[in-house]
């Protein structure tokens, strides 16, 4: 069975030989993975691993960014950056938000806002080719990936933007406007000139926090579900698999979710309140796949390789029961983490090469 037919049975709930499985983590990480492998590139940890799937987006072309106040980065959509070492991980924290002083519509609407087609969308085609075998999924870089209230939040800045939807909603439903349109743009170019050679389509917006949802769910219908509706539409009108990426406690949208076309849900954050996986697979594994639900917060870095061994075997058992279940952290694995504890995973998972 190749990777991309083991990806597609599993989410049509049909047998496969094993579950599937991805590898999400950081750069450090991935370098003492491959240090312990004896390898020398991630594709050569992939391979080595078992994983499934691999990754195809669009080149960028357009003009560079405009530069950042020193020691930082500014992306295409004018948020600026400052490197961060925590952890022994690297990462790109936002410094600057560039929409946190704007108090009307109009000067929204006057925001330079990035073009949704400087891109070489071709590219997205010659990557899934490049892919082969495997199950090919589109997705944005972790700071352009198609979202509402992420690429809000770094725009405007959390407390702002939250407080908009209370108390200055028209200017909420402006910035949310002109990202959905500028993704929906983006996106129709990508599936366009993908020729039918990508097979998922991957979303990303965290809407949970480790107890609850981070807005009510009357003003998450409100603000955030139709945007994500029409993202799934266009996508499955090129015949591609949904998929949502929301880190937190999201148990209370999961019916929604599925209602508005989501097929697949990542990363299903097991240590947040009311992500129980059994619970979980009871109440909505017959209409929806899960991706992920391998604990990076506590089991991974902390457990032992047994302990490891165990989570894995019951999140198969469980999640993995008809299918419906692609195996994966739930988030990147960080580089306090034993790499034993890491090959573990994919060794209990039957991947390990």
């Amino acid at each position: 069975m190749t990777p991309k037919e083991r990806v597609r049975r599993a989410l049509r709930h049909q047998p496969t030989d094993r579950v599937p499985v991805d590898l999400w983590a950081t750069p450090e990480t991935n370098a003492s993975l491959r240090q312990r492998l004896g390898v020398a590139t991630d594709e050569e940890v992939l391979r080595a691993l078992g994983v499934d799937i691999r990754v195809a987006g669009p080149r960028y072309t357009g003009p560079e960014p405009a530069a950042a106040e020193p020691g930082g980065v500014r992306d295409l959509w004018g948020v600026e950056r400052t490197l961060v070492v925590a952890g022994g991980a690297r990462y790109l924290e936002v410094s600057r938000y560039p929409l946190a002083h704007v108090g009307t519509v109009a000067e929204v609407d006057a925001y330079p806002w990035p073009d949704p087609e400087a891109y070489d969308f071709d590219d997205v085609a010659r990557q899934a080719e490049e892919a082969g075998e495997y199950y090919v999924v589109n997705v944005g870089h972790r700071l352009n990936r198609t979202g509402v209230l992420k690429c809000a939040i770094y725009l405007r800045g959390m407390e702002e933007f939250l407080t908009d939807l209370a108390v200055r909603p028209d200017l909420a439903r402006a910035i949310i406007r002109h990202v959905t349109e500028h993704y929906l743009i983006h996106n129709e170019h990508i599936f366009r000139a993908a020729r039918g050679l990508v097979d998922a389509f991957l979303m990303g917006d965290d809407f949970g926090t480790q107890s609850g949802l981070l807005v009510s769910l009357p003003m998450w219908r409100e603000f955030f579900a139709p945007s994500l509706r029409a993202f799934a539409e266009l996508a499955h009108a090129y015949g591609l698999a949904v998929m949502l990426h929301s880190c937190g406690a999201v148990r209370d949208i999961i019916d929604d979710l599925i209602s508005l076309g989501v097929d697949v849900l990542n990363p299903v954050q097991v240590r947040a309140a009311g992500m129980d996986i059994g619970e979980l697979k009871r109440d909505f594994g017959a209409r929806l796949s899960f991706y992920g639900a391998i604990d990076i917060q506590e089991t991974l870095p902390r457990g032992t390789v047994e302990e490891v061994e165990r989570e894995v075997e019951r999140t198969i058992d469980v999640l993995g029961a008809g299918g419906g279940y692609i195996l994966s952290p739930t988030h990147s694995i960080q580089p306090d983490t034993p790499v034993e504890n890491i090959l573990a995973v994919y060794r209990q998972a039957g991947s390990l090469r």
